[in-house]
């Protein structure tokens, strides 16, 4: 991961100032960097929390993208490559890669994530928790792909349909406060 640790500790902790209600929940994730930093190196013998970055969409009808994930929609997700310097950096190049999405910015007052979630790590040999931070952007509907929606691998959705609701909440709250 080319992310610098102290680059996401920045993030999560900023986070967690702004919602102290949800620190139970990412308190293993702290706890993890900060053994990483105290040792050196990594002492959870690849248990390791897996770190995720990606993209929420809206666009000027107050629509959030979806992307076709298996059988179901989702968001576009990623783990930090290079050139990626931040966790942010690597949610658009995320969306570029898998809608081919370049012209987006940030909602004003919204640089840190929406939401970070939390679950299982999928695909993985051991149990491991990913932490899913997720940033807001807006983009203008003819910005994305036409042949995504066309071939069904996209599709705009209303606010109330977005799941989990801890993001559909976050996403309307800062929404109102933009509007």
């Amino acid at each position: 991961m080319t992310v610098d640790e102290q680059a996401i500790f920045k993030e999560l902790n900023s986070y967690l100032h702004r919602h102290p209600d949800e620190t139970a929940a990412l308190m293993p994730l702290f706890d993890s960097m900060l053994d990483h930093a105290h040792q050196g190196s990594c002492p959870h013998e690849g248990r390791c929390p897996v770190i995720r970055s990606g993209a929420v969409l809206v666009n000027e009808r107050g629509r959030v993208l979806a992307l076709r994930h298996g059988a179901g929609w989702g968001f576009a997700e990623g783990a930090p490559e290079s050139p990626d310097l931040t966790l942010r950096q690597t949610a658009t190049r995320v969306l570029a890669d898998c809608a081919g999405v370049f012209d987006l910015w940030p909602v004003p007052g919204g640089e840190g994530p929406v939401v970070i979630d939390v679950s299982r790590a999928a695909h993985v040999d051991v149990p491991r928790t990913r932490y899913g931070f997720r940033y807001l952007f807006r983009v203008r509907t003819g910005t994305l792909l036409r042949t995504l929606t066309q071939l069904g691998q996209a599709r705009w959705i209303s606010l109330d349909t977005v799941g989990p609701p801890l993001l559909s909440a976050r996403l309307k709250e800062r929404l109102a406060v933009t509007a």
